[in-house]
């Protein structure tokens, strides 16, 4: 049961309940390749690797035959929720059902968390082999070079690293940055007068692309004292696996005299899938 649900008792003559700015929709969920429907605590993804072929030298040889490189990932999913309980006395002591407004603010909850799973997963060591037994580090020839900057070369340079890995440019490309990234673009001196233009207008929110990447507006990259890491993917080199979809519920709980318990849940994991297809920029935040 929330305790500071008193502050919006009657006597505060309260004309609604506003939610405080807050991140509401996953932003970066629609970014990943999703399976929805896993049954178990784990997910298991089978790949095959590139191959070759062998020159012909005789008439009339055998086949040759090749070993096809099989690969497995594996996502472990963990449970998450968040639940509070309006007393019916309250109900009767505020002007607002709070109701419909916990489960917006828990639903937004359940999206930023969906968030962290991924971006906690990006530069994550992931699981292969059989049985998701053998560690894969991020690999650092991924990291596009730069000394804690956010500028356009440093942009260039992951997406330099991606073009020569191969990464299928059929599927959209993308990068999370926050609000201290894009005004760096901004500031950034080696920025023209046409990319200046560019970079305003992306930082305004009028286009979303730039340099053949996607940006994305999140706060939540991993951020170790000023360092943010910045992802840089391919959007089916990132998994997220649920067992369903967030999920609401509202229960009448006799045993707690009646009062409406509001709960939200979400079961899911993330995993990197393909080494290749993520490019990390280290930046500094002031």
């Amino acid at each position: 049961m929330s305790q500071e649900i008193a502050e919006a008792y009657v006597k505060q003559y309260s004309a609604g309940i506003r939610m405080l700015q807050q991140q509401k929709p996953s932003r970066i969920m629609d970014k990943v390749s999703m399976d929805h429907e896993v049954t178990g605590d784990r997910a298991f993804y089978d790949q095959i690797d590139a191959t070759f072929m062998t020159e012909i030298t005789n008439r009339h040889g055998d086949t040759e035959y090749t070993d096809t490189p099989h690969r497995r990932r594996m996502v472990t999913l963990k449970p998450f929720e968040v639940a509070d309980l309006v007393d019916r006395q309250d109900k009767r002591r505020i002007l607002n059902d709070p109701i419909n407004d916990y489960t917006k603010n828990f639903a937004a909850a359940a999206n930023r968390k969906t968030d962290d799973i991924i971006m906690g997963a990006f530069f994550a060591t992931a699981n292969t082999g059989v049985d998701g037994g053998t560690p894969v580090v991020f690999d650092t020839a991924f990291d596009a070079s730069n000394g804690g900057n956010f500028r356009d070369a440093e942009l260039i340079d992951a997406r330099e690293l991606l073009e020569a890995a191969e990464n299928d440019d059929e599927q959209p490309w993308y990068i999370a940055c926050s609000a201290d990234q894009r005004a760096k673009l901004l500031s950034a001196s080696s920025v023209t007068n046409t990319d200046f233009n560019v970079v305003r207008a992306l930082v305004n929110g009028q286009i979303n692309t730039w340099l053949g990447l996607e940006f994305v507006k999140s706060q939540r990259a991993p951020l170790s004292g000023t360092s943010r890491s910045v992802p840089i993917w391919v959007k089916d080199s990132m998994k997220c696996a649920m067992s369903q979809n967030p999920t609401g519920f509202m229960d009448v709980l006799p045993e707690k005299r009646h009062s409406i318990q509001v709960r939200y849940e979400i079961d899911a994991g993330a995993t990197r899938m393909d080494e290749k297809g993520v490019v990390r920029i280290i930046a500094t935040e002031s």
